[in-house]
């Protein structure tokens, strides 16, 4: 959110809750940093019981690594390399005393995305102990089912592989191998085609189930939320890599059913863990129900808040160039500086009501005319429209529309004081549920 903003009083909060941490780990002495014992990492390298602490390590090294790499503290990656050259040891030690096979079991518990924030460390530090230690916590059990293209999700715990799926992509990004990026949508593929409901979520009880088996899963525990939340950034990744338009598809469908569906209205902190799919159910009769401003704090606690932080997150992708690109895959009201083009975008939705059988949208372009050059914008047509009652203008001249699920394109050098506007027919539609 401080990235976006640079909101005065969001820097402070972070940047004093980062020398807070640090005092901590300094007391420590030892590297480790977290609110709960060294003696939970005892328990998880001895196989016993223990719920997931790596899945905490990587919120606090992933929150620590944003804070050097979006606002630029130092002291934050300091920090981030003595938690990794502290679990490093801890991981060497299992392996050296037992065996990598002992390594690879630990990993059954959940562990969050402790390989992608490794690999994003590594692409920082070029320290080669940091790689490794990101290809240790790379779950070959999981990534080579999807290497070899096998669709066996069912019996996963969904939460705790698609952020290994995403530290798969990282990994195609830092080293180039695109086994990881065939990974990626190779995954993405078959959660959609075999295990996601018509809002884009997945999983029941937060497992997956048989796949193309949805129908009788329908009930009060679907699509655990934080599940979305990973899939997003999925989703994202390969929207960057391929600008395929089904990523961004998916995407509004995500964000719209499976993120702005779990606060309560408008009441921040008021938030769901599961979003029920049953017919006749609601959120309030889940297991765990509507939480609290103050008591409640499960895992989707945390993905919940943070993704109301970054509803600015990939409405806008730009390709950089002797000729810039820039790629609207969100109708969202926003603002872009568009500085490699010199250009400056507003983008205006009209409330959408149940009446209304349009989505409209307005973007409105200044142009310093002093740096602006020849540019492209790229409209989304969304699958879900129709050409039919379709309209898009630039300064009130028809453009010529391309078939839904493809990108208009306008290219020209923007002069200041420019307008596109967007009409796009909304219609109700029926999905069949997998394996109906």
């Amino acid at each position: 959110m401080w990235a976006s903003t640079h909101n005065q009083t969001l820097y402070e909060k972070m940047s004093s809750l980062v020398d807070a941490l640090y005092d901590c780990q300094k007391k420590i002495g030892t590297g480790y940093l977290s609110a709960f014992p060294p003696e939970f990492f005892d328990r998880f390298e001895a196989i016993q019981s223990v719920w997931a602490p790596y899945y905490t390590i990587h919120k606090i090294m992933a929150g620590l690594l944003d804070q050097y790499v979006l606002a630029g503290n130092v002291k934050a990656l300091q920090m981030v390399v003595g938690m990794t050259d502290y679990f490093g040891n801890r991981v060497k030690n299992v392996i050296l005393k037992y065996s990598i096979e002992r390594h690879w079991t630990s990993l059954n518990e959940e562990t969050g995305g402790m390989n992608d924030v490794l690999y994003r460390l590594y692409s920082i530090t070029n320290d080669p102990k940091h790689m490794v230690l990101a290809h240790l916590f790379d779950k070959p059990c999981f990534l080579g089912l999807l290497a070899v293209q096998a669709d066996s999700l069912s019996g996963f715990h969904s939460n705790t592989h698609i952020p290994v799926v995403i530290g798969a992509q990282m990994r195609y990004e830092i080293t180039g191998d695109p086994l990881y990026k065939e990974i990626g949508a190779f995954f993405m593929d078959i959660v959609n085609s075999s295990h996601s409901y018509a809002t884009g979520g997945t999983s029941v009880s937060e497992f997956w189930s048989d796949p193309k088996r949805l129908a009788e899963t329908l009930s009060t525990e679907n699509e655990e939320s934080c599940t979305t939340y990973n899939m997003l950034k999925v989703s994202r990744n390969l929207f960057r890599w391929t600008k395929e338009m089904a990523y961004a598809d998916y995407y509004e469908r995500a964000l719209m059913n499976g993120v702005l569906s779990i606060q309560r209205g408008r009441e921040p902190g008021v938030m769901i863990y599961m979003l029920p799919q049953g017919p006749g159910q609601s959120k309030a009769r889940s297991y765990h129900g509507w939480g609290t401003k103050f008591d409640s704090f499960w895992c989707c606690y945390g993905t919940g808040i943070e993704s109301f932080s970054k509803l600015g997150d990939s409405i806008y992708f730009e390709e950089k160039g002797t000729a810039p690109s820039l790629y609207i895959i969100q109708y969202i009201s926003s603002s872009f500086n568009w500085r490699s083009a010199g250009v400056a975008l507003s983008q205006k939705i009209k409330f959408v009501s149940s009446f209304d059988p349009y989505l409209q949208i307005s973007i409105r372009i200044l142009s310093n005319q002093s740096t602006s050059q020849s540019s492209t914008l790229n409209l989304r047509m969304p699958s879900w429209t129709s050409l039919d009652g379709a309209n898009v203008t630039l300064n009130d001249q028809n453009l010529p529309l391309p078939y839904p699920g493809n990108f208009l394109c306008v290219a020209r050098n923007w002069t200041s004081n420019e307008t596109l506007t967007l009409v796009l027919p909304l219609k109700l539609r029926t999905e069949p549920i997998k394996g109906q």
